[in-house]
């Protein structure tokens, strides 16, 4: 389930309907969603418009960066290479990292 050509939201969403994570883990992924589009709407709104191409194309590789590991993190739980504890773990420091991106982003 693709959910609107968003890579991190579509495994935010995954992580939200899975059984076996705690509900601390379900918490951090609904930020995850709420960040996903804010950064979104602010690419949008503001991005294209008040930054050169370079400025943006360095912002959308930094988050690029994030949403892979978010990816790479959520594989290595559904291959149980990562406990959910670890993965929860992981899950928040991406989080919190997107947070920081659209703080970082908004500023400029």
């Amino acid at each position: 389930m693709a959910a609107r050509n968003s890579e991190a939201l579509d495994v935010f969403l995954r992580v939200a309907a899975d059984s076996r994570v705690s509900w601390r883990t379900v918490e951090i992924a609904g930020r995850g969603v709420s960040a996903d589009a804010a950064s979104a709407t602010w690419v949008i709104s503001e991005g294209k418009d008040s930054l050169s191409g370079e400025e943006l194309s360095d912002l959308l590789i930094e988050q690029s960066d994030l949403v892979d590991k978010l990816t790479e993190s959520w594989r290595s739980f559904e291959i149980e290479e990562i406990s959910g504890a670890e993965f929860e773990m992981h899950l928040e420091r991406i989080v919190v990292g997107l947070e920081g991106w659209i703080s970082r982003a908004s500023q400029k």
